[in-house]
């Protein structure tokens, strides 16, 4: 495991990082929680879930579709306004069953997101990106940085030139 905080690495078994002194408590249970057998059976039942919601959302969206689909075809080949009054409201239904369909799914997916992250490292997660972005590395200067200073100097006697 590595130190959030300063990517030290560390055991499980260490309370406090050796680096930085940060707490690991909270980073091991929930890595433990992560890895154990209950762990991963949540995993899986979460996997299950999202096919089970990806499946309604073609189910809504096929649906919604053949009903657009009959209610374009009512307007198209039977004559009169009741029919064609028929066949907008249909085509109108069929919309709002797509939408519903493909919006319901993502808020829920969505939601549970937002469950899934672990509360311990919330405060954790912001000084890592931080030090993700700082330069790790001091820059050396470079041996030919200062040599061309004295290009442009004038010398004062031409004798020092000899």
């Amino acid at each position: 495991m590595l130190c959030p905080n300063c990517g030290t690495k560390t055991t499980t078994e260490h309370k406090f990082c050796r680096a930085c002194g940060m707490n690991l408590e909270p980073v091991a249970r929930a890595l433990v929680e992560h890895l154990s057998p209950e762990g991963a059976a949540r995993a899986a039942s979460a996997r299950a879930s999202e096919r089970r919601a990806v499946r309604r959302l073609t189910n809504g969206l096929f649906a919604g579709l053949a009903v657009v689909l009959f209610g374009i075809l009512l307007m198209a080949f039977l004559p009169g306004k009741g029919f064609k009054l028929i066949g907008v409201a249909a085509a109108l239904v069929g919309i709002v069953v797509a939408l519903i369909s493909v919006l319901s799914p993502l808020r829920s997916m969505g939601d549970a997101v937002k469950e899934s992250a672990p509360r311990a490292l919330d405060g954790a997660a912001a000084t890592t990106g931080r030090l993700l972005q700082e330069p790790t590395v001091e820059p050396l200067p470079s041996v030919t940085e200062r040599t061309t200073e004295l290009l442009h100097v004038e010398p004062k006697d031409k004798k020092s030139l000899q």
